[in-house]
């Protein structure tokens, strides 16, 4: 008999946009038995729905204001600079720790933002935030020997994805993320036949990486649609699903018909966008954004010119452990680099009321430069409100100039979104891209700032890296066991509802700060007759405990989230 009582499979990204379509053609055999046998919907992710935040909020039922993840970089206390976060930022306590507590051996592996492990009765094994291999990424230690053992050297990183610019470059990421894929099939397996938990929780992360990338292929309709490299990778996308579904059966042959069997993504997934909106150049157009004098002469500009336009030909050139190298060797030429690419530390504060952090990819999010709240604010509070009608209405005048239609069609408040003690933390104006309105963002630079905010990709395919695909708010829910109804559809289920629901499903109370309810439409009536919800008194704040990274780390994770996309 299985010791394994509850199985959870991440499949990052995953959406029923894809899958039911699929599903319907026979092409996901064990997703299609999962969702016969148990109860299935769709999953609403976090708002914005990204990674970071969205994992966490899974993890610990909270909003980011109250577990403090809101991205994959903060400002740095006292400053506008950005460094990197992981779990040490977490202040919430995981179902993890919490299950771990309780008397229940637990099991993780590659869930985002997990490093540095946590202690459990079972094991950890870090996601996306893990440094490199060298790092201290395993729990407990000695666990790292037997999976080396397995598996030979760990690969956390697709190294290609940086330079596809040529077909047998696009197929080398296919194969190394199939790699990959196999690498944690391989250790999830023996995970759960020599170490098993009672409750074990493995991700797969290709699913992302791949619509990332080439959603384009297998979409007529998109912008950089190629239909020549559509012969050769209109089913890249499909094949990634077909090899994770493959990877569910066999986890599925692990345990018995008794184990809870639930599969969950963070978010789902969609094209991308051909309306691209320069919102630092918005800003300073609209007289919120100034950037500093630049006395700079016509050879200098000229220089910082060509550094942009080598930076973007380097990072589409070189592989990921080519460009580590590069940055640990120069460093002083990479923050060049950088500084000049980005154009955030041209930005005179001390005359800017409103900015974005343009070197992330996501969310669009607009800060406005508080006085006593940021370091060198001038926004005095009674201004504030003012100020955001201004930017609001502002930004409503955006127009795809195509229709006319307006392009940012939802604005929202931070406080509409988080709540908690550190909601503040978070933007102030967030854009939604996800749901009402479909648009990316680009950096602006200083000598641009006359042109016009909105700009229109050409219809042709790129000749980089460049994402056809991004997230979209519903992701995937599976679950399936003695528990849960069979054969049902649910509708308004919440990322920041599986914590509750897992741990009602095992017995245990809800914690009364938790911001997800029990989902009950998933379980049998009689279940729940036997089963009443109960909510603990107190809360599970609390805060992993840790490093921050390291400069070398930081370097590694950056190059990492460069190559998947996730920043400029």
């Amino acid at each position: 008999m299985s010791k394994i009582k509850v199985l959870i499979v991440g499949l990052d990204a995953a959406t029923l946009d894809l899958i039911k379509p699929w599903i319907g053609e026979g092409k996901l055999p064990n997703l299609a038995q999962l969702m016969k046998e148990g109860a299935s919907g769709r999953l609403a992710s976090i708002l914005p729905p990204i990674t970071p935040p969205a994992w966490t909020s899974f993890m610990t039922g909270k909003n980011p204001g109250k577990h403090r993840i809101f991205h994959f970089m903060e400002a740095q206390p006292g400053s506008y600079s950005l460094r990197y976060l992981n779990a040490t930022s977490r202040r919430a306590k995981t179902i993890w720790k919490m299950l771990s507590d309780a008397g229940f051996t637990v099991g993780t592996m590659n869930i985002p933002f997990t490093y540095p492990p946590e202690h459990l009765s079972g094991f950890q094994i870090s996601g996306m935030d893990t440094p490199s291999e060298k790092s201290a990424f395993v729990y407990p230690p000695e666990l790292r020997q037997d999976l080396k053992g397995l598996l030979g050297r760990f690969s956390l990183d697709v190294r290609y994805l940086g330079y596809m610019s040529t077909d047998p470059r696009r197929e080398e990421v296919l194969a190394e993320m199939e790699r990959i894929d196999q690498q944690w099939l391989e250790a999830s397996l023996y995970l759960m036949e020599k170490h098993p938990a009672e409750v074990m929780m493995f991700t797969f992360m290709s699913i992302d990486t791949v619509q990332h990338y080439f959603w384009h292929y297998m979409d007529a309709s998109h912008h950089y649609h190629d239909p020549v490299g559509a012969k050769r990778f209109g089913d890249a996308v499909l094949r990634v699903y077909e090899r994770l579904d493959r990877a569910v059966g066999e986890m599925l042959k692990k345990v018995s018909t008794d184990t809870s069997v639930l599969v969950v993504s963070d978010h789902g997934g969609g094209p991308t966008s051909d309306r691209v909106v320069y919102l630092n150049r918005f800003l300073a157009q609209q007289g919120l954004l100034h950037y500093l004098e630049n006395n700079d002469s016509a050879l200098k500009k000229l220089a910082n010119s060509v550094i942009r336009r080598s930076y973007t030909l380097l990072c589409s050139s070189l592989s990921s452990p080519q460009k580590r190298k590069l940055a640990n060797a120069l460093p002083g030429m990479r923050k060049r680099f950088e500084t000049t690419f980005t154009s955030f530390t041209d930005i005179d504060w001390s005359r800017t009321k409103a900015y974005c952090s343009e070197v992330l990819a996501s969310p669009p999010s607009i800060w406005i430069n508080r006085k006593g709240v940021k370091p060198s604010g001038i926004v005095e509070e009674s201004d504030y409100e003012p100020l955001v009608k201004f930017i609001t209405e502002k930004i409503g005048e955006l127009k795809d100039p195509r229709t006319n239609e307006p392009i940012i069609k939802r604005i929202l408040r931070r406080e509409e979104l988080f709540h908690g003690p550190y909601a503040d933390e978070a933007a102030d104006l967030i854009l939604d891209w996800w749901e009402a309105s479909h648009f990316s963002t680009s950096p602006s630079f200083p000598e641009h700032t006359a042109e016009p905010a909105v700009m229109i990709r050409e219809r042709k395919p790129p000749k980089g890296s460049e994402w056809g695909g991004t997230h979209r708010l519903e992701g995937t829910l599976i679950a399936r066991g003695p528990a849960f109804r069979k054969n049902v559809e649910i509708r308004g289920a919440r990322l920041l509802d599986m914590a509750p629901t897992i741990l009602h499903l095992l017995g245990q109370p809800v914690p009364g700060d938790m911001d997800g309810r029990v989902l009950e439409e998933l379980f049998e009536p009689s279940f729940l007759a036997q089963n009443s919800v109960r909510r603990s008194c107190g809360d599970d704040s609390g805060s992993q405990q840790g490093a921050e990274y390291s400069a070398e780390e930081s370097a590694i994770v950056e190059q990492r989230l460069k190559d998947l996309g996730y920043i400029e």
